[in-house]
């Protein structure tokens, strides 16, 4: 098939349309063959399909932009990001033949804006793609539609090659991370054999992830994170993230009441957990929400926790404020609270300023493999609804874990959105750690047998490069010392109860006596401010007068119906300094058309809310 059959007429009239208006936005070949096409239709010669035959090195340009969206549309589909399968080489979409293109064509120099000269021969312009696009990083992003946000990110990916480059220091962090994990995970399962933890291992790199996202996200200046996670990994989290006392966690193991930590009261790996870190960047607090085990029941608690926070802090809330939830793949792609909670991510009302997704995929779903549980290539489609961008991540590469959340936090303030980072790994154990995985996935289980340990893996990357093995097995010795140190001590565990504006909160009951009403003249003087309209404003007349006679029953005081006492009460609140906060499609005019919370003005379509002022 010749090539012009590969471009379509309307692709082709839009280019011509915007040589019309702005030139220079078009390569040099196009620009040339738009303004011999100009020069033929003035002298009446033959179509643009016959001038196409004339310009055979502006179609071959055309074949290499072609080419090179294409990488950015689906390179994501040769990345290597799955640890337990070989890595594909070829795409048939991708395919030089598929744009008309032969090896003759490599040596050939083309346009390139998004290279540092501006232009390469072809064989290097397709490095530059896939080094960017196909390696330990998959990126879907040409989905979304807001050219500024693809334009952002197109520059920040293609400028580094998505390459992470790490100092010394940084790399021995991200080996301390992992070898925290790891150890904490080991030393567990020898010292409380056969409990239920629902480890952590063969998806250990979540761990230097969010180290590199509480240290990133602090340094943007956000002092308030909220993360709520199912309970997988959850107790690695509260160790190694959270810094929550090893004493107490070790102590939950035990099965003698008196020892049992002060909390919830429910099983240790659906515990809350809040603290303040000191890092180097600054102060930041976290949060780590309760959850039950019904997976994916947190994502509005957490919303709803980070909203109320982004609101007491006010114009900058949204930045303070970040909410992270980190879910299961299987979990990603089959619970509808999912896709409810991004559908109303960017809805006013709503709107948290970006969620951070993070998709820990260990490629089973308790004990269902991904092709008999989903219907879409990867499990985190159903965010494409949002037109965010969705990176896939090789989940023993902790260097591109760490460069992505970099990214996405960047991502997240500068634009506001919800962003996915999914990072493919495995579970090692079974569903918990009294499952046996052989039954169902002994293929799989397999090849997981044969993995050596993320922290092994890296420490062996890192000698490599020539970091000393001393340095990595000091490392090593003092995070095993801390453990035993800790178990040592598990039935001296730390209060770390209740504080900040909880600190009077008990887990007993105390009754509490509160004096609640309002004084006459206030509640008049609000009714007044309720009933008013801004100058200029056309309210409806039925709803006029509606307010007009709920006024006048308050300054009767008698009459006063439930909406009526309702609008007081909400206003009273309000103007004491306190927040109220009413959702849902009707909450406005109510269900039954008896609030009227908000006016609309019957000329302009203008909205009044008089509480809002």
């Amino acid at each position: 098939m010749s090539l012009e059959h590969n471009i379509s007429p309307q692709w082709l009239e839009a280019q011509y349309r915007l040589w019309q208006q702005s030139p220079e936005r078009l390569s040099p070949e196009w620009q040339s063959f738009f303004e011999g096409f100009d020069l033929a239709r003035q002298a009446g010669l033959p179509a643009i399909k016959e001038e196409c035959h004339s310009c055979p090195m502006a179609l071959k340009q055309s074949a290499v932009d072609a080419l090179v969206y294409r990488y950015r549309d689906i390179g994501h589909l040769l990345a290597c990001t799955d640890p337990l399968s070989p890595c594909k080489t070829e795409h048939p979409l991708l395919a030089l033949e598929t744009f008309d293109l032969d090896e003759a064509d490599l040596d050939e120099v083309f346009y390139a804006r998004h290279l540092p000269e501006g232009h390469a021969d072809l064989r290097e312009i397709i490095h530059h793609l896939r080094v960017t696009y196909c390696r330990a990083i998959g990126v879907e992003f040409m989905h979304i539609q807001n050219p500024i946000e693809r334009n952002w990110l197109l520059e920040r990916m293609e400028k580094v090659h998505n390459q992470p480059a790490f100092s010394r220091r940084e790399k021995l962090t991200i080996l301390r991370k992992l070898q925290e994990a790891t150890l904490f995970e080991t030393f567990l399962h020898r010292q409380f054999l056969g409990q239920k933890r629902f480890s952590l291992e063969g998806g250990e790199v979540i761990i230097p992830l969010l180290d590199r996202m509480v240290h990133k996200a602090t340094s943007l200046q956000i002092q308030d994170l909220v993360l709520g996670m199912a309970h997988r990994g959850r107790l690695n989290v509260l160790a190694n993230i959270f810094s929550k006392p090893l004493e107490n966690i070790f102590a939950e193991f035990e099965d003698n009441i008196e020892f049992h930590f002060v909390g919830e009261g429910d099983v240790k790996y659906h515990q809350g957990f809040s603290t303040d870190l000191e890092l180097d960047e600054g102060p930041l607090h976290l949060t780590l929400a309760s959850n039950p085990s019904h997976l994916e029941a947190v994502d509005t608690v957490v919303e709803g926790k980070a909203r109320a926070r982004q609101d007491e802090l006010g114009a900058q809330g949204e930045q303070r404020v970040l909410p992270v939830l980190i879910h299961g793949d299987a979990a990603f792609a089959g619970q509808g609270m999912v896709a409810e909670t991004l559908n109303l991510s960017q809805l006013a009302g709503y709107r948290t300023g970006g969620t951070l997704h993070i998709v820990l995929n260990n490629q089973i779903g308790f004990t269902t493999v991904p092709k008999d549980a989903r219907s879409t290539t990867y499990a985190t489609d159903v965010a494409k609804m949002l037109m965010v961008p969705i990176f896939h991540v090789h989940g023993e590469n902790p260097e591109a874990a760490a460069y992505a959340v970099d990214l996405a936090l960047d991502y997240r303030q500068r634009f506001g959105r919800d962003v996915v980072l999914e990072v493919i790994c495995y579970r090692r154990q079974g569903h918990n750690e009294g499952d046996e995985p052989y039954f169902t996935q002994p293929l799989m289980y397999d090849k997981i047998k044969q993995r050596p340990t993320m922290s092994d893996l890296y420490a062996r990357q890192l000698l490599d490069e020539g970091i000393s093995p001393q340095e990595i097995d000091h490392q090593a010795e003092s995070i095993q010392k801390r453990l035993e140190q800790a178990a040592a001590r598990k039935h001296q565990q730390l209060d770390v109860g209740y504080g900040g504006k909880w600190q009077e909160i008990t887990r007993e009951f105390a009754p509490v006596t509160l004096e609640t009403g309002v004084d006459e003249a206030t509640l008049v003087a609000l009714a007044e401010k309720l009933a008013a309209f801004p100058a200029g404003f056309s309210p409806h007349l039925r709803i006029a007068k509606l307010l007009d006679r709920r006024l006048a029953a308050v300054k009767e005081g008698s009459g006063i119906d439930w909406a009526n006492a309702e609008a007081l009460a909400f206003a009273s609140l309000l103007a004491e300094g306190h927040t109220v906060r009413l959702s849902g499609q009707d909450s406005r005019r109510g269900t039954f058309s008896q609030r009227h919370a908000t006016q609309f003005d019957v000329t302009s379509g203008e909205e009044y809310t008089p509480w809002i002022r």
